[in-house]
């Protein structure tokens, strides 16, 4: 039986300590006894992120769509009592892929993808400012689920759907 070298040992430990780097805290979850009598006084839609890879007349849409399915999902946990939490969501990312539905081919290589993507995370924070729960958020969804590929707003109304369905899983993730 071979053993390890010490200078293997290092290289491994090395490597480790590299790759530890590369993990990320990771989401916070929102504790059951806490989630099932937490009100929120504000809520908030940050776009900055896609404004600043000037995409603003999307984030604009995403932040008014997010924002108002926001407010229907959290209504019944709304407050105005200035001890409520907020809800802050950010989202950082958007893909639409470049035509509504199919593949385009049936082989790896013949390129296409019908999935559009929304990317974010969404925060609890508590009146005095405290982190109460994190939760990061990549959303697929099929590009031709917001309608058939010739209206004429057919893209704007790709963000709806993906804003939309990206709040009603804010609200799965904190309030199952």
């Amino acid at each position: 039986m071979r053993s390890v070298s010490r200078r293997t040992a290092a290289a491994g430990v090395l490597a480790a300590l590299i790759l530890a780097g590369c993990v990320s805290r990771g989401d916070l979850k929102l504790p059951a006894e806490v989630a099932a009598t937490l009100q929120y006084s504000a809520i908030s839609v940050d776009v900055s992120p896609l404004q600043a890879k000037g995409l603003t007349d999307w984030a604009a849409i995403i932040q008014q769509a997010t924002a108002a399915q926001l407010t229907k999902e959290f209504a019944d946990r709304r407050t105005t009592s200035k001890t409520g939490a907020t809800l802050q969501v950010i989202i950082t990312g958007v893909t639409l892929t470049s035509f509504v539905g199919g593949d385009g081919g049936d082989l790896p290589m013949d390129g296409g993808s019908s999935t559009d993507y929304l990317e974010g995370d969404a925060f609890v924070i508590s009146s005095t400012g405290e982190t109460l729960a994190k939760q990061h958020i990549l959303l697929a969804l099929p590009s031709d689920g917001a309608g058939a590929w010739y209206l004429p707003n057919i893209d704007q109304l790709r963000l709806v759907y993906l804003s939309t369905n990206f709040a009603r899983w804010v609200k799965s993730y904190f309030h199952p």
